[in-house]
């Protein structure tokens, strides 16, 4: 009798289903359709403080141009290398306020004498202002951060404003200047309870007044 095969259907393989360090099984992640994995296309993020630091060509062939090509320590040799005035890594950005076309020798130099890297930084404060080494973001960031302080200092005096008759009535019952806490204090009171607080005030000091009045002189508490 002849071997007889017979067929056999072909296994499937299962996928192996993942498993979180938790023993739960893992979700499968949806794919991220086209309209949003272009929503971001324009955005340009900003660039990071390293991009920040470098100068530009345009920046450098133009302090070339206007130095000539020459040293501007003044030694009268070829300058080779842009300077950061304002170092790297205290925050000087490759802004052209910020640079200075030096030699080699001028370049390490001035890298390592505090003196001089000092004397430098005052000539360009002089030149372009206390903030010469700032950029664009810089000036951002610093305008806002001005404007924030200019609120809060402009509310300050707003708040002091709302609250000086109370601190004068204070300063007459006391027969003293407030102090520096006792002025807090009258700060953080809301204005329902400053208002509660100065009519207290003119209630004890009227009382007072009118004590103090000699008997026969118009007013009486009988």
């Amino acid at each position: 009798m002849s071997h007889q095969t017979f067929w056999k259907p072909e296994k499937k393989v299962k996928e192996k289903k993942s498993y979180s360090s938790l023993g739960q099984r893992k979700k499968s992640k949806n794919p991220i359709p086209d309209w949003k994995k272009d929503i971001f296309a324009h955005h340009q993020s900003r660039p990071s403080r390293a991009d920040r630091a470098e100068f530009p060509l345009e920046v450098i062939s133009e302090l070339i141009e206007e130095t000539q090509g020459f040293c501007q320590c003044g030694c009268g040799r070829k300058s080779t290398q842009t300077h950061h005035v304002m170092p790297r890594g205290r925050s000087g950005r490759g802004v052209k306020t910020n640079a200075m076309r030096v030699c080699d020798t001028c370049h390490d130099r001035i890298q390592t004498n505090e003196e001089e890297l000092q004397g430098w930084i005052t000539t360009y404060s002089l030149i372009y202002g206390p903030r010469f080494w700032f950029d664009e973001q810089d000036w951002e960031e610093y305008n806002r951060k001005q404007t924030a302080r200019q609120r809060v200092e402009a509310e300050k005096r707003e708040r002091l404003e709302s609250i000086k008759p109370v601190m004068e009535l204070i300063t007459t019952a006391a027969g003293r200047s407030l102090k520096i806490k006792e002025v807090r204090l009258l700060e953080a009171m809301d204005e329902k309870q400053i208002s509660v607080f100065e009519n207290m005030l003119n209630d004890i000091l009227g009382v007072t007044d009118k004590q103090q009045v000699p008997f026969g002189y118009g007013y009486f508490d009988d």
